[in-house]
């Protein structure tokens, strides 16, 4: 590192005050935001995650050594976080399938496996009876009495489009619970 980037990161430590920091986090905020969101595509999501990189900046400050700009090292963070955060959710959708496939599966192989199975049916169906009802209907109706959305429209006499939500937000917080 050389006597310029060491001078400048002592100043810059030492000028980082309260006032500094929230200076920097209304900078930075929406430029995080902005590049967060083309990540994950949802606002609320989006938000959160670019509080919690803001706040991995703030607290990994003094791993940054001067070698790029700030806004640079700022984004680079933003981008592994978010990078990381949607394999973790990939990952967590992955082991969702698994279990509901787990629920739909007819066919039986040993005892031992109907043991297991019995268990995860009922560890699953444990956990959507604890969804709100009108997040419980919409799943059960499409996962495991696996009616088409417009069957599921026709029962419940609401529009797809709220149906479809209802999913994604049933999975998100099964995921949640698991």
């Amino acid at each position: 590192m050389s006597s310029n980037n060491a001078m400048f990161l002592t100043r810059f430590e030492q000028d980082l005050n309260e006032q500094k920091i929230n200076e920097l986090y209304f900078e930075y905020k929406e430029k995080i935001y902005g590049l967060v969101l083309s990540y994950v595509k949802d606002n609320y999501l989006a938000e959160d995650l670019s509080h919690e990189i803001l706040l991995k900046c703030y607290l990994t400050r003094n791993r940054f050594n001067g070698e790029c700009s700030i806004p640079t090292w700022m984004h680079r963070i933003a981008i592994n976080h978010c990078i990381d955060f949607l394999r973790k959710r990939s990952r967590q959708r992955e082991l969702l399938h698994e279990q509901i496939d787990l629920l739909n599966q007819k066919e039986l192989r040993t005892p031992e496996f109907e043991a297991i199975t019995s268990c995860d049916k009922e560890e699953l169906r444990s956990k959507i009876k604890q969804l709100p009802l009108k997040y419980e209907k919409v799943i059960t109706l499409y996962y495991i009495k696996e009616r088409t959305l417009k069957e599921i429209e026709q029962d419940l006499n609401i529009k797809l489009p709220t149906i479809k939500t209802r999913l994604f937000r049933a999975k998100h917080m099964l995921r949640e619970m698991y």
